[in-house]
């Protein structure tokens, strides 16, 4: 069993942060792309870690006027590791550090696994104010930094005093264009990392470019649970729906 599959099916305790930080995707037959699974407990682990690196921040600038007073998470990508830094960031912050307000803003550059819009699509504007503030916004990835840029000239040209960036992976082209304030790991550029967000997603965006490239039922329940590391539960019953008819 190589060490990525060890570390999807192992208990809490036994997770390796140092592996979870520079992980390779596993490839699958016939597909251009490599695949990595973070579980639920990964995730909410390298929170944790990004939670630390925000809270060190907060009080080397308490005096400084340059802590973090809003924050805005990025939906989707942003919002499943933007409620779990909530925990931390407000109920969790150190004492005499700023109180950070959490909100959220609406942007898409992709359509699905490797498809990407033009540019970045805004599809519900900043939902609390940022005039003179600094703001800490929240995604899952940057990928080839095209949304993280984005973010950061679309949310300074709303009046933010200062815009800074936190992601729970970052690819290299992404590095190279708009690095992270804040950031827990690095994968591969031709990796998709399908969080606990998008399992389902990743899966109905996927299924189908399998199916014109040959792949039958069986197959592809293979590659997502065997190959992947997918629950047999999850993709027997959605599998049924993408082989129907």
């Amino acid at each position: 069993m190589s060490s990525y599959h060890q570390q999807l099916h192992c208990r809490p305790g036994d997770i390796d942060l140092d592996f979870w930080r520079a992980p390779d995707g596993v490839a699958v037959p016939d597909d251009e792309l490599t695949f990595l699974l973070v579980p639920d407990a990964v995730e909410s682990m390298a929170v944790f870690e990004l939670s630390q690196q925000v809270h060190r921040y907060q009080q080397a600038q308490a005096t400084s006027g340059s802590a973090i007073t809003r924050a805005l998470m990025a939906t989707m990508g942003g919002m499943l590791p933007g409620i779990l830094l909530y925990d931390h960031l407000s109920k969790g912050r150190p004492p005499g550090t700023a109180r950070i307000e959490f909100g959220t803003i609406g942007v898409s550059l992709y359509k699905g696994p490797n498809e990407r819009h033009d540019s970045p699509q805004v599809q519900h504007d900043i939902s609390i104010p940022v005039q003179d503030e600094v703001v800490l916004v929240i995604d899952d990835l940057g990928d080839r930094g095209g949304t993280l840029q984005f973010l950061t000239q679309y949310i300074a040209e709303k009046g933010a005093k200062q815009v800074l960036t936190l992601a729970l992976y970052m690819k290299p082209m992404a590095i190279e264009k708009c690095p992270a304030d804040f950031a827990f790991g690095e994968v591969h550029q031709d990796t998709w990392i399908i969080t606990p967000r998008e399992m389902v997603e990743t899966m109905i965006k996927r299924v189908p470019v399998w199916r014109e490239r040959g792949a039958d039922q069986r197959e592809c329940q293979r590659r997502l649970v065997e190959i992947i590391g997918y629950p047999p539960s999850l993709v027997e019953y959605y599998l049924k729906q993408l082989f129907a008819g």
